[in-house]
């Protein structure tokens, strides 16, 4: 599929007598700026971007498949447990699930360390060893800010191989 770049831009409000005057580094200042605006924009298009003078986003693409995985206003299912998300995790193909990742915001973070599997073991665990990640049933998730919290009609949470999807 071809991607069209779309023009994207930073606007960082700074007068040319601050630049030269000020006592502190600026130029790093500005940089650090737009790094942040940039990363908010890429962000939110990656998520939920149209498609139209932007990315489209993973929830708005119609190519990108969707499992059931809890009821209308939790990730839970009928019986408190997690077993739509472990559908969800076995519903990808087996290329996508070696370096496979979930993404899902703060709020259904807390959601999910709540989650048990049959056995009443929690699906999130924590990375014990150093410079291990935290899981969720054995995956490292990302933290997406503009992913939706859980409730009725919302993806709240994602899992694929997004660095095989495409580099923003």
């Amino acid at each position: 599929e071809e991607l069209n770049a779309p023009e994207m831009y930073a606007l960082i409000d700074i007068s040319n007598q601050m630049l030269e005057d000020a006592a502190f580094d600026m130029e790093a200042e500005i940089r650090e700026e737009s790094a942040e605006q940039f990363a908010v924009k890429e962000g939110a298009e990656f998520v939920s971007g149209t498609g139209v003078g932007e990315y489209e986003g993973i929830l708005t693409n119609g190519s990108v498949a969707e499992t059931v995985s809890g009821t209308a206003a939790t990730i839970a299912d009928a019986d408190g447990q997690a077993n739509g998300l472990l559908t969800l995790k076995h519903a990808i193909k087996t290329a996508y699930a070696a370096n496979a990742t979930w993404i899902l915001n703060r709020t259904t973070i807390g959601a999910v360390r709540k989650l048990k599997d049959a056995q009443k073991n929690y699906i999130w665990m924590p990375g014990i060893a150093m410079g291990k990640p935290n899981t969720i049933d054995g995956d490292p998730y990302a933290e997406f800010p503009d992913m939706p919290s859980e409730g009725a009609g919302l993806y709240p949470i994602a899992y694929g191989d997004f660095r095989r999807a495409f580099t923003i």
